[in-house]
Protein backbone atom coordinates (compact mmCIF):
# COMPACT_ATOMS: atom_id res chain seq x y z
CA UNK A 1 0.00 0.00 0.00
CA UNK A 2 1.24 3.12 -0.79
CA UNK A 3 1.12 6.43 1.00
CA UNK A 4 -1.98 8.61 0.83
CA UNK A 5 -1.78 11.91 -1.20
CA UNK A 6 -2.47 13.99 1.65
CA UNK A 7 -0.11 12.09 3.69
CA UNK A 8 2.64 12.62 1.59
CA UNK A 9 1.66 16.31 1.11
CA UNK A 10 1.67 16.67 4.59
CA UNK A 11 5.29 15.04 5.66
CA UNK A 12 6.66 16.68 2.66
CA UNK A 13 5.42 20.46 4.61
CA UNK A 14 7.06 19.48 7.38
CA UNK A 15 10.30 18.44 5.79
CA UNK A 16 10.47 21.63 4.34
CA UNK A 17 9.65 23.38 7.41
CA UNK A 18 12.28 21.21 9.07
CA UNK A 19 15.11 21.95 5.81
CA UNK A 20 14.03 26.18 6.51
CA UNK A 21 14.65 26.10 10.26
CA UNK A 22 17.47 23.65 11.04
CA UNK A 23 20.84 24.93 10.87
CA UNK A 24 22.70 21.57 10.40
CA UNK A 25 23.72 20.88 7.22
CA UNK A 26 24.42 17.10 7.26
CA UNK A 27 21.13 17.34 8.48
CA UNK A 28 19.37 19.36 6.16
CA UNK A 29 21.26 16.91 2.81
CA UNK A 30 19.49 13.87 4.20
CA UNK A 31 15.92 15.98 4.66
CA UNK A 32 16.63 17.22 1.36
CA UNK A 33 16.43 13.25 0.01
CA UNK A 34 13.52 12.77 1.89
CA UNK A 35 11.60 15.96 0.64
CA UNK A 36 12.37 14.63 -3.00
CA UNK A 37 11.54 11.04 -2.26
CA UNK A 38 7.85 12.59 -1.37
CA UNK A 39 7.71 14.88 -4.24
CA UNK A 40 8.30 11.43 -6.64
CA UNK A 41 5.40 9.53 -4.62
CA UNK A 42 2.91 12.62 -5.09
CA UNK A 43 4.19 13.24 -9.44
CA UNK A 44 3.22 9.24 -9.64
CA UNK A 45 -0.38 10.93 -8.46
CA UNK A 46 -0.27 13.90 -10.73
CA UNK A 47 0.81 11.12 -13.46
CA UNK A 48 -2.00 8.99 -12.93
CA UNK A 49 -4.88 11.86 -12.69
CA UNK A 50 -5.75 12.40 -9.38
CA UNK A 51 -5.07 15.90 -9.62
CA UNK A 52 -2.85 18.57 -11.51
CA UNK A 53 0.31 20.33 -10.07
CA UNK A 54 -1.36 23.79 -9.22
CA UNK A 55 -3.77 22.18 -7.37
CA UNK A 56 -0.73 20.32 -5.34
CA UNK A 57 1.17 23.92 -5.26
CA UNK A 58 -1.78 25.33 -3.62
CA UNK A 59 -2.28 22.37 -0.66
CA UNK A 60 1.41 22.23 -0.10
CA UNK A 61 1.25 25.65 0.80
CA UNK A 62 -1.75 25.51 2.68
CA UNK A 63 -0.20 22.72 4.75
CA UNK A 64 3.17 24.56 4.93
CA UNK A 65 1.47 27.43 6.53
CA UNK A 66 -0.96 25.68 9.08
CA UNK A 67 2.21 23.16 10.18
CA UNK A 68 4.61 26.52 10.39
CA UNK A 69 1.85 27.87 12.75
CA UNK A 70 1.64 24.61 14.69
CA UNK A 71 5.75 24.60 14.67
CA UNK A 72 6.09 28.18 16.00
CA UNK A 73 3.44 27.99 18.50
CA UNK A 74 5.97 24.54 19.65
CA UNK A 75 9.13 26.09 19.46
CA UNK A 76 9.56 27.21 23.22
CA UNK A 77 7.85 24.40 24.84
CA UNK A 78 10.16 21.64 22.29
CA UNK A 79 13.11 23.55 24.13
CA UNK A 80 11.33 22.60 27.73
CA UNK A 81 10.65 26.83 28.28
CA UNK A 82 7.22 25.63 29.77
CA UNK A 83 8.27 27.10 33.50
CA UNK A 84 9.67 30.54 31.30
CA UNK A 85 5.61 30.58 29.46
CA UNK A 86 3.93 29.92 32.41
CA UNK A 87 0.29 27.55 32.53
CA UNK A 88 -1.89 30.51 30.94
CA UNK A 89 0.64 31.14 28.05
CA UNK A 90 0.83 27.23 27.49
CA UNK A 91 -3.03 26.97 28.23
CA UNK A 92 -3.32 29.91 25.06
CA UNK A 93 -0.67 27.75 22.92
CA UNK A 94 -2.37 24.28 23.62
CA UNK A 95 -5.95 25.91 22.13
CA UNK A 96 -4.24 27.74 19.02
CA UNK A 97 -2.06 24.43 18.12
CA UNK A 98 -5.33 22.29 18.43
CA UNK A 99 -7.47 25.09 16.18
CA UNK A 100 -4.15 24.88 13.66
CA UNK A 101 -4.21 21.07 13.92
CA UNK A 102 -8.27 21.20 13.18
CA UNK A 103 -7.29 23.41 9.74
CA UNK A 104 -4.38 21.00 8.89
CA UNK A 105 -6.87 17.99 9.08
CA UNK A 106 -9.25 19.95 7.20
CA UNK A 107 -6.78 20.37 4.28
CA UNK A 108 -5.94 16.62 4.27
CA UNK A 109 -9.31 15.84 4.22
CA UNK A 110 -10.09 18.05 1.18
CA UNK A 111 -7.15 16.97 -0.73
CA UNK A 112 -9.06 13.39 -0.25
CA UNK A 113 -12.18 14.03 -0.77
CA UNK A 114 -11.36 16.04 -4.40
CA UNK A 115 -8.89 13.23 -5.48
CA UNK A 116 -10.29 10.34 -4.13
CA UNK A 117 -6.62 9.20 -3.16
CA UNK A 118 -6.93 8.75 0.71
CA UNK A 119 -9.31 8.98 3.31
CA UNK A 120 -11.47 12.21 4.72
CA UNK A 121 -10.58 12.60 8.40
CA UNK A 122 -14.23 13.18 9.75
CA UNK A 123 -13.89 14.45 13.66
CA UNK A 124 -16.50 13.36 16.50
CA UNK A 125 -17.00 15.13 19.43
CA UNK A 126 -13.89 17.02 19.17
CA UNK A 127 -13.43 20.31 19.88
CA UNK A 128 -11.24 21.09 16.95
CA UNK A 129 -13.75 20.42 14.83
CA UNK A 130 -15.16 24.28 14.82
CA UNK A 131 -11.91 25.37 12.84
CA UNK A 132 -12.68 22.16 10.68
CA UNK A 133 -16.24 23.61 9.96
CA UNK A 134 -14.68 27.01 9.20
CA UNK A 135 -12.01 26.13 7.07
CA UNK A 136 -14.53 23.77 5.01
CA UNK A 137 -17.06 26.66 4.60
CA UNK A 138 -14.36 29.11 3.54
CA UNK A 139 -12.79 26.42 1.20
CA UNK A 140 -16.15 25.48 -0.92
CA UNK A 141 -17.27 28.76 -1.38
CA UNK A 142 -13.88 29.91 -3.41
CA UNK A 143 -12.34 31.92 -0.77
CA UNK A 144 -8.85 31.87 0.37
CA UNK A 145 -8.35 30.39 4.11
CA UNK A 146 -5.60 32.81 5.51
CA UNK A 147 -4.16 31.27 8.46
Amino acid sequence: MRYPLDELLDKRSIILLKIDKIKDEELKERLWKEFSDYTIAIWEYIKEGFCKIEQIEEWHKELYEANGKIWELETDLRKGKEMELGFEEIGKRAIQIRNFNGIRVAIKSKVAEITGAGYKNIKVDHVSAESYKDYEKNAKVGQSYRI
